[in-house]
């Protein structure tokens, strides 16, 4: 089991939105991610969820973050420069925090949204009132806002078994042993009929590895093909969307508040907060 690394707050969140977010994007971007970075510190360190730290290094538990060193070695000669990129974001929003009710946020974030972000009751169990759904322009020109995954229908209906036992799908009655049962508000795909089975989208994408839950698939001679929109859960800040944004002169603040309606920007000194 690896170690516990005790860094300082701004030398955390900038190794996180550099592990998290490309460095090359607008500063205002740059901001809004080190501001729902350190809010989701914050929220971490009240839940008291790690025993012997306040976050692990797990983005599928708290927030990728690489050491230095990987950073260094994933960027090389270019490091220096993106870290004071990230550096001058982390500085400008000292202290600041998302809050609602006077409490840290829950902060989630994706690569892109597609056109649109998703409600966090769509994707999790439980809904949060800054989780909703907005429109998210502007993110066409990202790289991976459309991509297609394509499967011999033998693969797909291997992995379909593995994922849903006893669903009964083959590669010959693939694709048509797939169907549309449901589609959320933002128009993702909610439920599916997977041969005899209903399954939750998020599944299925999971199943498949599918870049999200945005997708409509095709027939392609004896294979299959998902096209897919957007990358992520879709659920809060759109990397893409918020870099669409500051390009058309929004800052970070304009940012967070797009993607968190009805959340508040707040100080809050090294030490946390002031009551209990």
């Amino acid at each position: 089991e690896d170690g516990v690394e005790t860094v300082d707050e701004d030398t955390y969140l900038t190794a996180v939105v550099l592990s998290e977010m490309p460095a090359s994007f607008k500063p205002e971007a740059l901001a809004a991610q080190a501001v729902a970075a350190r809010t989701f510190l914050a929220r971490q360190r009240l839940a008291g969820k790690h025993m012997d730290c306040d976050v692990c290094a797990d983005s599928a538990c708290c927030q990728a973050y690489q050491t230095d060193a990987q950073l260094h070695a994933r960027w090389g000669s270019e490091y220096v420069v993106l870290r004071a990129r990230i550096d001058r974001a982390v500085r400008a929003t000292d202290g600041l925090l998302l809050t609602s009710g006077g409490l840290p946020i829950e902060v989630l974030y994706h690569a892109c949204s597609g056109g649109k972000t998703e409600d966090a009751a769509a994707v999790f169990a439980s809904a949060k009132p800054y989780l909703v759904s907005v429109d998210s322009p502007g993110e066409e020109g990202y790289a991976g806002f459309r991509a297609d995954a394509s499967f011999s229908c033998e693969e797909a209906a291997d992995l379909l078994l593995r994922a849903f036992p006893g669903c009964g799908v083959t590669a010959d009655t693939l694709p048509s042993a797939i169907r549309l049962q449901s589609t959320t508000a933002s128009g993702r795909v909610a439920t599916l009929l997977v041969g005899s089975q209903t399954v939750r989208g998020a599944d299925f994408r999971k199943a498949l590895s599918l870049r999200s839950t945005y997708f409509t698939w095709e027939a392609d001679g004896d294979r299959i093909v998902f096209h897919t929109v957007g990358y992520g859960h879709g659920v809060g800040l759109s990397q893409a969307g918020a870099q669409a944004m500051a390009a058309g002169g929004a800052d970070f603040a304009e940012i967070l508040a797009h993607y968190y309606p009805g959340t508040q920007l707040t100080r809050m000194d090294k030490t946390g907060f002031s009551g209990s």
